[in-house]
């Protein structure tokens, strides 16, 4: 083995602006007595002091105030087989890391989404800390599953109605169709839609022959806003999905585009993205020509 043990996760923190909820009482960690001396108010409370060597100046601790909790979780160890809360769900995490979470970012009654919901670890934790919560997976038996890890943790209503939380099977609400699409009926991936009415020269083809190919299918056409040129000279071969997101350089995944398409487009949007930013700044071609 050639590498260092892989003993811990990192945790992606973002926000769409600089407003975002941390609750950074709600996830303080108790302190730990030290070497630092005790001292005891006249309200009994306990301080930790510790007198700084160089400036001589004192600080005190709060031993009912916990300190934040730093970056690098310890004492979160990882699920091991003999755990009861255990599903056998491959990328399972603790309980306790998703309570954490959801507490430093969220407030009672918040919604709490979780696109990966695997074996429903996040909706387990969100309801124990009276959160909404959304679930969503493509695993066809992600609802069963669920289902049966909420009443493993006894979350559901038994025959008779009774639960400490209240909470029925019923109330689960449970979709399988799409969320209807407000992206202007855009495709995710225009480049799978391409049908070449050529066939593939081979793996591997020169700008040259990808430029062809394309003019053969599309003609003269700048394909960001529908222009026709008399010129071929006016178009530039370029990608749909840029290289830089994963595009391969493959006639599949490639455009022809003007000047000014290609400046906008840059190495930041798809064909898709280029198109509807033309449609809202006007410079889409008032008529298109289609090859017949």
């Amino acid at each position: 083995k050639q590498l260092f043990g892989r003993k811990h996760d990192n945790l992606l923190f973002f926000s769409k602006t600089n407003k975002y909820r941390f609750n950074a009482d709600a996830v303080r960690l108790p302190r730990r007595k030290t070497h630092m001396k005790v001292e005891v108010d006249e309200q009994g409370r306990e301080w930790q002091t510790k007198r700084d060597a160089k400036t001589g100046k004192v600080y005190r601790y709060p031993m009912d105030h916990g300190a934040l909790c730093p970056d690098w979780w310890i004492g979160i160890q990882q699920l091991n087989r003999s755990e009861k809360e255990r599903t056998g769900h491959p990328t399972q995490k603790p309980l306790i890391l998703y309570e954490r979470i959801i507490k430093a970012s969220s407030n009672d009654g918040d919604i709490v989404l979780d696109p990966f919901a695997g074996c429903a670890t996040t909706c387990v934790a969100a309801e124990r800390l009276n959160r909404q919560w959304v679930g969503m997976d493509l695993w066809d038996k992600a609802h069963d599953v669920v289902i049966a890890r909420l009443q493993k943790e006894g979350m559901l209503a038994g025959p008779d109605g009774t639960s400490e939380f209240l909470f029925t099977a019923g109330e689960i609400t449970y979709e399988t169709e799409p969320p209807k699409r407000t992206d202007f009926g855009e495709v995710a991936a225009p480049k799978l839609r391409t049908r070449m009415r050529v066939k593939e020269p081979g793996p591997y083809m020169s700008r040259a022959d990808m430029y062809a190919v394309l003019l053969s299918e599309k003609g003269p056409m700048c394909q960001g806003c529908d222009r026709v040129f008399d010129d071929n000279r006016y178009l530039q071969l370029d990608h749909n999905t840029p290289r830089a997101d994963g595009g391969i350089n493959h006639v599949s995944n490639r455009i022809l585009l003007c000047g000014p398409c290609n400046n906008l487009k840059s190495n930041t949007l798809t064909l898709s993205g280029l198109r509807r930013e033309n449609k809202k700044r006007g410079y889409m071609a008032r008529t298109a020509w289609r090859r017949g």
